[in-house]
């Protein structure tokens, strides 16, 4: 349980730097009843089963923000970079110098 909880989290952080948030929360939901349904054929009790995918749903949901804060902080970070490149400064100094 613990890898398929380490798989799912993986991947519901990469999937938060790629895909919309309505496309994730329909995989995301279909991952969770299959993850309840299985746990209930494997002999969990009902509450159980619902409880555990709750559970994933919840921890995948917590993957795909993280990755929208990520890939946000990394495109923002990759913006401020360009439009603070040191040809930029050079060009922007030597402006104020002849005007």
């Amino acid at each position: 349980m613990l890898i398929t909880a380490f798989i799912a989290a993986v991947i519901s952080i990469a999937a938060g730097a790629s895909i919309r948030a309505w496309a994730f929360a329909f995989f995301a939901f279909l991952v969770a009843i299959g993850f309840g349904s299985v746990a209930f054929v494997e002999g969990s009790s009902v509450i159980a089963a619902i409880l555990s995918g709750i559970a994933m749903l919840a921890l995948m949901e917590i993957g795909y923000l993280t990755g929208v804060f990520a890939s946000g902080l990394l495109r923002r970070n990759s913006r401020l970079r360009e439009n603070n490149s040191v040809a930029d400064t050079v060009a922007a100094a030597s402006e104020r110098q002849q005007g």
